[in-house]
C-alpha cells in the first residue's frame, strides 16, 4: 500500500505514518490496517484517487463516510458542522456487560473518589472480566469521549490486582455512559483553525501523593486530543506538579502543528497553551535556577526551552475556565457538563443507519 500511495503521489506524512497526502490535489488518505479514509474537496480528484487504488487492489467503496472503527459520524453541510460519537459502540459495551438497565448517573466518578490499592487478594472479583471492561470503557474514552478520562486513568491503575470498590468505579463509568451514549464532539467548520491547548495538574492526588497531569487540545471548537495520566515522579510543590504537566502538552503542542503543517494547514494562536498556575509560567520564562526548582529534572526544562525560542507561549487562565480540569479529578455535576460543553460534546440523536455496530465499521 504504502509503494502504490507514494508511487501515484502521495506523501507520507512524519507525524502520522498512517497520514498520506496529496500535494497537487490535496486529498489526504488516513489508513488503519485494510480501512481507508479519503478527504478532499474536489470530487474529481477524490474519484480518481479512488480508481487508482482500484486498479491496484481489490477494494470495497462504502460511499460517503458514516461509521468507522465504531465511530459514528454525521456531516452537517448546513451548520458547516462534524459530530463523531459511538452511540453503537457504547451500546454494545453495555448489553455485553449487563449494564443496559442499570441506573443512570450524571458523572463518570463521584466527587471525592479515591482508589486505593486491594490490600485483600482473594476478594471475589474476576480480573479477566474488570480488564474486558476497562479496555472496552478506554476505546470509547479515546476516539469520542475525554469527559470520562479522569475515570478511566484511575480505575485502569488497578487492572492487576481489581477489588469490589475498583469494579463499582468501573460499573459507575458504564452508568454515565448508557444516558450519554449520543453524547459526541462537534467540529464546527464557522469556528475555523483555532487551536486552543490547556494544562492542569492536581497535586499529591494519588495514593503514592504522585500528581495526575492532564492536558486538552480544542481545533475548531471541538476536543482532538487530550490526556490524564499520573505523574511518574513525586512533586514536592505544585509549581513543580504544573510545570511537570506542562512538559506533555508541549510535546503534543509541537506534534500536533507539525501534522497541520504537513497537512498544509496552519491553525491561528498554535502556539499558546493556558496554564492557571502562576508559578509554573514565571518558571518556563526564568532561566535562573532557584532552591526550590534546582532539583527538577532536566527533561522538564524542555518546556523553558520552547518558551526561549518563540515555539510556546504560555497563557495565564483562571481556574474556573481551565478546561483541563476534567482530566485531573473527579468534578460536581454542574462544573463537569460546563467543561463537557466547552470541550464541544453535544448530544446529537443519529439516523438508525448511523448507529449500526462495530462490525459494520466503513470502508472506502
Amino acid at each position: 500500500m504504502h509503494k502504490h500511495l507514494i508511487s501515484i503521489g502521495f506523501i507520507q506524512t512524519n507525524a502520522d505514518h498512517c497520514v498520506y497526502i496529496n500535494p497537487e490535489t490535496g486529498v489526504i488518505l488516513a489508513i488503519w490496517v485494510d480501512d481507508l479514509v479519503i478527504i478532499g474537496k474536489e470530487i474529481k480528484a477524490l474519484e480518481n484517487t479512488k480508481q487508482l487504488l482500484h486498479d491496484e487492489f481489490e477494494m470495497k467503496d462504502l460511499g460517503e463516510l458514516k461509521y468507522f472503527l465504531g465511530i459514528c459520524v454525521e456531516r452537517n453541510r448546513m451548520e458547516q458542522s462534524i459530530h463523531i460519537n459511538q452511540q453503537g459502540y457504547i451500546n454494545q459495551v453495555l448489553e455485553r456487560f449487563n449494564m443496559q438497565d442499570s441506573k443512570s448517573v450524571s458523572t463518570p466518578i463521584a466527587t471525592g473518589t479515591k482508589l486505593l490499592k486491594s490490600t485483600n487478594c482473594k476478594e471475589d472479583v474476576d480480573t479477566q472480566v474488570y480488564q474486558s471492561k476497562v479496555g472496552s470503557e478506554m476505546y470509547g474514552m479515546l476516539c469520542t469521549c475525554p469527559d470520562i478520562a479522569y475515570g478511566i486513568s484511575q480505575v485502569s491503575q488497578h487492572c492487576s490486582n481489581p477489588n469490589s470498590t475498583h469494579d463499582a468505579a468501573v460499573k459507575r463509568i458504564m452508568r454515565y455512559l448508557k444516558p450519554t451514549a449520543n453524547l459526541g464532539i462537534t467540529y464546527k467548520g464557522k469556528d475555523g483553525l483555532n487551536l486552543k491547548g490547556y494544562s492542569d495538574a492536581d497535586w499529591g492526588a494519588g495514593e503514592d501523593r504522585k500528581s495526575i497531569s492532564g492536558y486538552v487540545f480544542i481545533l475548531a471548537g471541538g476536543a482532538i486530543s487530550w490526556s490524564s495520566k499520573k505523574q511518574s515522579g513525586v512533586a514536592l510543590s505544585s509549581t513543580e506538579a504544573e510545570y511537570t504537566a506542562l512538559l506533555q502538552a508541549v510535546k503534543e503542542s509541537i506534534w500536533i502543528r507539525r501534522l497541520l503543517q504537513e497537512l498544509g494547514r496552519e491553525a491561528e494562536d498554535d502556539k499558546v497553551i493556558y496554564d492557571d498556575n502562576q508559578g509554573a509560567i514565571a518558571l518556563a520564562h526564568n532561566p535562573e535556577y532557584h532552591v526550590r526548582t534546582k532539583h527538577i529534572d532536566i527533561q522538564y526544562h524542555f518546556v523553558r526551552e520552547q518558551v526561549e525560542k518563540g515555539e510556546i507561549e504560555l497563557v495565564y487562565c483562571p481556574t474556573e475556565e481551565m478546561v483541563a480540569d476534567q482530566m485531573t479529578k473527579a468534578l460536581a455535576k454542574e462544573r463537569h457538563w460546563k467543561l463537557c460543553s466547552l470541550m464541544g460534546l453535544e448530544d446529537i440523536e443519529l439516523s438508525s443507519s448511523q448507529s449500526g455496530s462495530v462490525e459494520d465499521a466503513g470502508k472506502i
